[in-house]
């Protein structure tokens, strides 16, 4: 119920919408009523008998005073049973739409708020996640949320019919009501066991269709390595098994939302029968009981059927979708870990230095980086080299506040980059990937996105910094040509990096991380990619992870990673083949003996 009303606070920006609504179930409920006194009114005509009661001497005065008596009379009751018919479905067409406009106002202002949640989350959440269950909760649970909205007008709805309906049917025979709803007490527990289960299945429901989103994602990204591994009949296989898993569930929970059905025919049968069983014995006992008010009363009960009906339907179709409600306010109620401080100043721009104090950092999983001393001179060019899993790109992520230090503290020309706003640190920072992502967008807007404001000649002169130009120019559409999915569609993977590079270049920032930028390409991309580099550092502040030594010939110093963590050396080249027996076996490795001489 909880998680019910935070999905009806979403419909309160667009509560006149809601009273348009509540204004045409009104209006539904009294046209969708009106022909049954309008039919009594007939019925009474052709029998030829007055109306005896209040509604029907009200009702044939009114249709007297228009239309006159005999064939006139006639005429104008049927033309009015007419008009109400179709003011009727005026008021059913404007309902539903309303209700639409509602549920899918609803479902896009739920992916709105869910995605600008995930944007500000920081990158502990997105370690623990599952990409499928994050793209499963912004689709299927925000199409579930618009759902949940749309079944609980349908549901709100039923009492302005029911109210209408129950007051005729207690106007012209109040104890045969009574009868008509002895039906609905035997309905009630079962009906409450009914909706738990559906619950639960949905739940797990839920969970498993996330978990078939997240092998879809896996094996559409991984398809080369499972044509190249020919795995391709075992990832067939595991996935109709998580299919199948996914259809019993599914089955279990549609069994008993069918059971509802069955049980509201129990309470309708037992109702009307017993209305038939009484109202029939008091007809055949006494013959002066007005046929019009028992025919008019059964129709009203039997409308009135409908509505209960619906509702314990819409109860168990609440019941399945509210789950995925509550997934969705789960991510809602997400509180970022990492967050600018609540009296964030500004990040100096960098002139003198930047420090790693003391720093030391755990994933949870054992010390990645301990107790890090470092001090980087503004405008000075640092390699970062060492063996795979020792802290160099946790470096990187950890200057970018992507992660805080689980000890120790991090320094811009004095000041503790926790105290100041991400923006301002940020903005001060360009990143270039080992595996650079593109947007599905042009390469303009691809480039243009290191800073959003630049002009078309800035983009191409970024480019031409980067060294992609000409080959961009080469493509039909030039600078409109789509980069497709991950970059894929047209750029080779140095292309990619440099365009990449073109974006670090446009964004101008005073503080280079590079990545891994070239260990990924081949030797004439990597040259390609290198001399745009090398344009890129000049006169910047720059931090350059690598694995190919011979990228950091132009740095002012390498620092050198051990096994464990801890910093081994600080020094040029030159000097850490001397005193850095890792740096040395690394260079040796790469280059052999004959290199350590050089």
């Amino acid at each position: 119920m909880k998680n019910l009303w935070r999905a009806l606070k979403l419909v309160l920006p667009h509560r006149w919408m809601l009273v348009w609504y509540m204004l045409t179930a009104v209006g539904l409920a009294i046209f969708g009523s009106s022909p049954l006194v309008l039919v009594k009114t007939f019925l009474n005509r052709i029998e030829h008998k007055p109306a005896t009661d209040k509604l029907g001497i009200a009702v044939e005065s009114f249709l007297t005073s228009r239309f006159g008596d005999g064939i006139h009379y006639l005429y104008g009751l049927c033309g009015t049973i007419l008009v109400v018919l179709f003011l009727n479905c005026v008021f059913d067409f404007l309902n539903a739409y309303i209700a639409s406009w509602l549920a899918q106002r609803i479902r896009i202002d739920a992916m709105e708020k869910v995605m600008h949640k995930l944007l500000t989350l920081d990158q502990p959440f997105f370690d623990k996640q599952k990409t499928g269950d994050l793209v499963s909760r912004m689709v299927s649970d925000g199409e579930a949320l618009r759902k949940t909205i749309k079944i609980f007008l349908d549901f709100v709805e039923q009492p302005f019919r029911i109210v209408v309906l129950v007051s005729l049917a207690l106007y012209y025979d109040w104890y045969l009501f009574l009868i008509g709803a002895v039906g609905m007490p035997i309905v009630i527990l079962p009906f409450k066991a009914i909706i738990k289960n559906i619950t639960r299945h949905q739940k797990r429901y839920q969970e498993k269709t996330a978990d078939l989103a997240q092998s879809m994602l896996q094996n559409l990204a991984g398809i080369r390595i499972i044509h190249a591994y020919d795995a391709a009949e075992k990832e067939s296989e595991n996935f109709t098994k998580q299919s199948e898993s996914l259809f019993r569930t599914g089955l279990r929970r549609n069994m008993s939302r069918a059971l509802q059905s069955p049980l509201a025919q129990v309470m309708l049968s037992v109702g009307l029968v017993g209305v038939l069983l009484i109202g029939g014995s008091r007809y055949v006992q006494d013959s002066a009981l007005d046929a019009a008010n028992f025919v008019v009363f059964v129709a009203a009960l039997g409308l009135l059927y409908g509505p209960v009906r619906a509702m314990m339907g819409t109860i168990g179709e609440l019941a399945e979708f509210l789950p995925s409600a509550e997934r969705t306010f789960q991510i809602l109620d997400l509180k970022p870990t990492i967050t600018d401080a609540p009296n964030a100043v500004a990040c100096p721009e960098l002139k003198k230095e930047i420090i790693f104090d003391g720093v030391s950092f755990d994933y949870g999983r054992g010390m990645v980086l301990k107790d890090l001393k470092l001090t980087i001179r503004a405008g000075e060019r640092i390699g970062i080299v060492g063996r795979t899993g020792v802290g160099k790109s946790t470096l990187l992520s950890l200057l970018l506040r992507f992660y805080d230090p689980s000890s120790g503290r991090i320094l811009i020309d004095g000041t503790d980059i926790r105290g100041v706003t991400f923006s301002t640190l940020r903005g001060q920072m360009a990143l270039v990937n080992q595996n650079p992502f593109l947007f599905h967008a042009s390469v303009m807007d691809n480039i243009r996105y290191g800073r959003p404001g630049a002009s078309d000649d800035e983009v191409m002169a970024a480019a031409k910094a980067a060294m992609i130009h000409d080959e961009i120019m080469a493509q039909p559409e030039g600078y409109k040509t789509l980069c497709g999915e991950r970059g894929g569609e047209l750029f080779s993977g140095g292309q990619r990096q440099r365009i990449a590079v073109a974006r670090a270049v446009l964004r101008n920032a005073p503080i280079l991380l590079l990545d891994e930028a070239t260990s990924a390409l081949d030797a004439f991309s990597e040259r390609r990619v290198q001399e745009a580099l090398d344009q890129l550092v000049v006169t910047r502040t720059s931090l350059i992870v690598a694995h190919r030594l011979s990228t950091l010939r132009n740095v002012d110093r390498i620092m050198v990673f051990a096994e464990g963590g801890g910093v081994e050396a600080i020094a040029p080249h030159a000097e850490l083949l001397t005193i850095s027996p890792t740096y040395r076996l690394l260079w040796n490795e790469q280059h052999g003996q004959t290199g350590a001489a050089n």
